[in-house]
């Protein structure tokens, strides 16, 4: 008997779950890589979550931005970047959104030129709220006043500003109240995303729920 790929598993698991959203590769990625054969790989492993996602009917897709700090002067970095994506979204779906992640980035002023210099409806940013926490250097709050409406999707999470721990909403130090506050005014359109593991995905939506972010029964 033949047995499903992984597509079709998935379809299976998330069927009736709409909107999709799907998580690309990002180990060892960079799009702004200053070494050619690099950004190569970056661009087979991006094409791969492309075609993966318009298998399984996803309307969105999150990749990493990739800037380590310190690894790339600002200017080459930026440039090389903005072209990346440029060509990369050159015959894409325009309903297919992508959305770029920060991860060790300090502050949010690079992201938000790449995406802003590349100025497509179906390119924005994911701001993980945690990895803003326990990696910048600018509080979150800045971070989405800063990147305002170019802000698409959202990652929650929680820590102690130590590591990437990805706790339950309420059980680290982010500001939680304030990020959300200040999500509903800046960045109204973007779509929040629980990143928690299974175990603390109840508490998170209770955290949500009692704070009024969720409608009573929402999920």
């Amino acid at each position: 008997m033949r047995q499903p790929d992984s597509v079709e598993l998935h379809s299976a698991a998330y069927h009736g779950v709409h909107p999709r959203s799907l998580h690309g590769p990002f180990g060892d990625l960079s799009p702004g890589s200053c070494d050619p054969l690099i950004r190569q790989v970056t661009r087979e492993r991006f094409e791969f979550a492309y075609d993966y996602a318009v298998r399984l009917g996803a309307q969105h897709v999150v990749l990493h931005h990739g800037y380590v700090p310190h690894t790339n002067t600002y200017g080459g970095w930026l440039r090389r970047c903005v072209q990346f994506w440029e060509d990369f979204l050159e015959d894409k779906d325009p309903n297919l959104a992508f959305y770029l992640e920060n991860l060790l980035e300090q502050e949010p002023k690079l992201l938000g030129e790449v995406v802003g210099t590349v100025d497509r409806p179906n390119l924005r940013v994911c701001l993980d709220v945690g990895h803003a926490f326990c990696h910048g250097k600018t509080p979150v709050e800045r971070w989405i006043e800063e990147l305002g409406e170019l802000i698409g999707y959202v990652h929650f999470h929680d820590n102690q500003g130590d590591q990437d721990a990805h706790l339950s909403l309420g059980e680290g130090r982010l500001p939680l109240d304030q990020i959300c506050h200040s999500l509903e005014k800046n960045a109204p359109g973007a779509v929040w995303a629980l990143e928690v593991g299974p175990e603390n995905l109840e508490d998170s939506l209770f955290w949500l729920e009692s704070h009024g972010y969720l409608p009573v029964g929402g999920c």
